[in-house]
């Protein structure tokens, strides 16, 4: 309702806007018409943004992730539309790993994400988070951050590398190899170029005594480097491997644009160019050069200014092409041509000084000599028409200045648009009310001992100096192990004020926000060169219909039909949830056979087993579909590479692994003895373990493993042909029951087959109803044939069992149904069959019942908090990287509140980050430094 009462005002105030932007009276009805187009569209379809704030920014295996997650609209409200938020681990192939879901009230959650060493390794990897509804505006509305896992082995190498170009084929590696201690020693390599997957050289090496070693390579004509890599693996130790980068850009190779505002240059208007110099590895590349026109003429000299960006300005002349003499880096020239002028067409300029309280805009038409059509300018932020003007052009021009008070901070979006309504031209600028949150963190003294209590009082005011009631998140890292900078490189500002509104990665963006000259004339570049979400004016016209609808609550929606996938109507159909929650619910189909269960209690693990009944109470003849909506997207975008840790280490990430390391020993170490025993050493063998199975056997503890990779070899093949090829002694064949009548069954060898889909044993549902033969056979073939190879992440066949696996998987009190009939034990061969989503066996079927696992919402942990309130007996030492972290700190009517920690034993020093929002469209972010024993100030 407040968003559309400041609408009705904004049209009010636009039509005195109109009459004062032009000479003449306009007739305000159109620009107000499109206005009112605007906000209907925007009403319907709203926009989510979400950020989350981690408790540091790199983790290794092993570790765990801490986050606050803050889920606003596009006036950086807390949303009303979502109730549940889904995180996602993708690995450097984009396969999502894992996947949570956090429940979410008034915009707000918080939670872990656990880093199990099997299936976290070396490599990049991604955090995804969204909503079901931000799903309707695609990929890019989606929160992202990528981190480079580190595995923290004591046998890992540390690689210093220079890579190099001596021709534009040929590379040379000067390397450096030593051990997690800095000792080094003559290595026998075998070492791989590879492309992506492919395979380029192979060649042996040997490092000298000190672990240098040069190398140089002819590559393939025109390879690509963007994924150009060197795995290097110690002969004696085949466990000890390295991925190098090459992370080299042939010159000829670098990707240079011109971007001239707001979309083509045109003869005789003066134009402000962004331009943008990227090599093969996706980063910028720092330039300079000469604009020419096509006399030779020198007309500006350009340079990057930050990021491979840069700006300069020209008004270009009828008949005459431009192009750029550009030197890259080595000294190589390249002759680069600007895009071609247009003898006629239309520029929206825009200039926006810095600390000026207006914005000049200015719009040139050579079509327009006497000003005969009108045009329409609008300003569009945070989803909200903020500035409208209709106008006609005098001598092809029109100017004003706006008032930024109009516009709420953020990227402010202007389009320019003709007589018909259609954009011509668009530009995007940032608005910087200085109205961000003032975040004040004050500690009772600079200096504090090792394990000493820490108290930080925090006071939040709004840019008025009035206190404000807001929620806010906190960490504390240890500068030793957490590069500072890192901390706050993008930050709750710099992400729903600006980069949640372009597309793509942006290179550390908060120091775009940073309040001096220089970071703003590379915003403008910034914002010149880079693509933006929204704004499609032409689905304004069209009828608003959501793909995604959005989860106020947690919903069972689905569909029932006959064999003739008709819908039913009026049919009873009963929910029966069995494992962390025992509860029924019923409903009735409506007259398109679709049903809906809300008002669930909080899911936890469990399965659903969904079954319609007709009048009579009998199961009907028919199918049961779900719907569903919270499938894994189709795409994860592209993966911006990081480069590993040990390539290059830093000293500060380097010390963090170790003591991440010695750390998490030092734990496990305590909890050993705090139980009053220490373990005897277990040696494991290397074995297969296919990520999230749930194998009571354990993980990888199986007879036959078939791997993620065979299953997507097989791409669309159904299960069963996967099975029939692949699982040793799988068949079918016949088999005579207690009664002696013969049925068909699925054995492995001699044993009886039965199949397990994420821990759900499908028999546990099976429930004779016909009395054909063949039943049993036939219940399981449906599912092998309906489920491809391609939704699964492996099979593991369990023909012999130990006694762990027997008595949890064959207990009739362990099973999550109650109803399982049939003979158990170990008569039976186990297929232990793990899907990409982990929601259990999932399939139309023909017999009135579907199970179905929901996604349960992830556990809440405790951040591990050591409380040294008696100081001595200090047994282990506290290494802690992560300080403290702090995810629901509310502040009072007065704006305060405070929380305290133990400092660990390191002389070091500490940076505090706190962030949050009132929730009501203002955030704000904070960084305090605090020194810890006899570290230098």
């Amino acid at each position: 309702m407040q968003k559309r009462a400041l609408l009705l005002k904004l049209a009010i105030l636009f039509n005195l806007i109109s009459v004062l932007a032009v000479a003449q009276t306009p007739s305000p009805g159109n620009i107000n018409q499109l206005i009112s187009k605007i906000a209907t569209y925007n009403s319907s379809m709203p926009a989510e943004k979400v950020f989350l704030q981690f408790d540091k920014p790199y983790y290794s295996a092993g570790d765990t992730i801490w986050f606050k997650g803050y889920l606003m609209d596009e006036a950086i409200k807390y949303s009303t539309l979502s109730s549940r938020l889904y995180i996602e681990l993708l690995n450097d192939s984009n396969a999502v790993i894992k996947r949570l879901v956090f429940p979410v009230s008034l915009g707000l959650t918080w939670g872990n994400i656990p880093l199990s060493q099997a299936y976290v390794h070396n490599g990049t990897y991604t955090i995804r988070a969204y909503t079901t509804w931000m799903r309707n505006f695609g990929d890019d509305y989606f929160f992202k951050r990528g981190f480079y896992m580190s595995n923290g082995q004591a046998n890992t190498w540390l690689v210093n590398v220079s890579p190099s170009l001596t021709s534009p084929d040929n590379v040379k590696m000067a390397m450096k190899f030593s051990g997690m201690d800095g000792k080094t020693g003559t290595n026998d390599l075998q070492i791989k170029v590879i492309n992506d997957k492919k395979v380029l050289l192979r060649n042996a090496a040997q490092t000298a005594r000190d672990g240098a070693l040069n190398i140089d390579f002819n590559l393939p004509p025109h390879t690509r480097l963007k994924n150009l890599n060197m795995v290097v693996q110690d002969k004696n130790d085949q466990a000890r491997t390295a991925l190098i980068p090459v992370n080299v850009n042939r010159p000829q190779d670098v990707d240079i644009q011109f971007m001239p505002e707001s979309g083509p240059l045109v003869a005789n208007i003066p134009s402000h160019v962004g331009f943008k110099a990227v090599g093969e590895d996706g980063k910028g590349v720092v330039i300079q050069g000469t604009i020419y026109d096509s006399d030779h003429n020198e007309l500006a000299q350009i340079s990057t200014t930050h990021y491979g960006m840069g700006v300069f300005d020209i008004t270009p002349m009828p008949d005459k092409t431009y192009t750029a003499e550009i030197i890259l880096p080595g000294g190589e020239k390249r002759t680069v041509p600007l895009p071609v002028p247009l003898k006629t067409g239309s520029i929206l300029s825009i200039r926006n000084t810095m600390d000026n309280d207006t914005i000049g805009i200015s719009a040139f038409n050579t079509n327009e000599q006497d000003g005969g059509s009108k045009y329409y300018l609008i300003g569009v932020s945070r989803d909200v028409v903020c500035y409208g003007a209709a106008f006609t052009f005098s001598n092809n021009h029109f100017s004003t200045r706006v008032a930024k008070s109009l516009f709420p901070s953020g990227i402010a979006h202007f389009i320019l648009l003709n007589a018909n309504q259609q954009p011509v031209n668009e530009r995007i600028t940032f608005i910087d009310r200085g109205d961000d949150l003032k975040i004040e963190l004050k500690t009772d003294a600079q200096t504090f001992a090792a394990r000493d209590s820490i108290p930080v009082h925090i006071v939040v005011k709004d840019e008025a100096g009035q206190p404000v009631i807001g929620s806010f998140s906190m960490s504390v890292t240890d500068d030793s192990q957490v590069k500072p900078e890192n901390v706050v490189s993008d930050n709750i500002v710099s992400n729903l004020l600006l980069t949640s509104d372009l597309k793509g990665y942006v290179e550390d963006p908060a120091y775009y926000l940073q309040h001096n000259e220089k970071a703003w004339k590379a915003l403008d570049a910034l914002l010149l060169t880079q693509g933006w979400v929204g704004y499609d004016l032409s689905k304004i016209n069209q009828p608003v219909k959501a793909a995604y609808d959005p989860e106020f609550a947690f919903t069972v929606k689905g569909t029932v039909t006959n064999l003739f996938n008709n819908p039913v109507s009026n049919s009873k159909v009963i929910l029966l949830s069995k494992g962390d929650q025992n509860f029924e619910l019923d409903t009735v189909t409506d007259k398109m056979g679709k049903f809906e269960f809300n008002r669930f209690p909080r899911i936890g693990k469990s399965v659903f087993v969904i079954s319609a009944i007709n009048e009579k109470g009998k199961r009907i003849n028919g199918g049961i579909s779900i719907d569903e909506k919270n499938k894994l997207p189709v795409s994860a975008g592209t993966t911006t590479r990081l480069d590993p840790w040990n390539v290059n280490a830093d000293t500060v990430v380097l010390n963090y692994v170790k003591s991440s390391k010695k750390y998490r020993d030092s734990l496990e170490k305590k909890q050993y003895y705090a139980q009053g025993r220490l373990l005897n050493t277990v040696n494991v063998k290397d074995r297969a373990v296919i990520r999230n199975s749930q194998n009571l056997n354990g993980p990888g503890v199986a007879d036959q493993t078939i791997t993620e990779d065979v299953m997507v070899a097989a791409g669309k093949a159904s299960l069963l042909d996967v099975m029939l090829s692949k699982v040793k002694g799988f068949r079918a064949g016949f088999y005579k029951d207690s009664g002696k009548k013969t049925n068909m069954e699925y054995f492995i060898k001699e044993k009886r087959v039965r199949l397990v889909f994420d821990g759900t044993d499908i028999d546990n549902y099976y429930q004779p109803n016909s009395g054909q033969p063949n039943e049993h056979y036939d219940y399981q073939k449906q599912y092998l044939d309906y489920i491809s190879a391609e939704d699964i992440l492996g099979i593991e066949v369990n023909y012999l069992y130990n006694g762990r696996y027997s008595a949890k998987n064959l207990s009739a009190d362990d099973q999550l149904a109650a109803d399982a009939t049939g003979p158990r034990g170990a008569d039976f061969a186990y297929l232990e069959i793990t899907t990409r989503g982990g929601t259990g066996p999932f399939v139309q079927r023909a017999t009135g019942i579907y199970i179905y696992t929901p996604l349960a919402l992830a556990d809440y942990k405790q951040f591990y908090r050591p409380g040294y309130a008696v100081k001595g007996n200090i047994n282990n030492a506290d290494i802690r990287s992560t300080i403290h972290w702090a995810p629901n700190i509310i502040t009072d009517r007065n704006g305060v509140a405070t929380v305290s920690f133990y400092a660990a034993d390191q002389s070091t020093k500490y940076t505090i980050i706190c962030q949050g929002s009132d929730m009501n469209g203002k955030v704000g972010v904070q960084t305090a430094k605090i020194t810890i024993g006899s570290a230098k100030p």
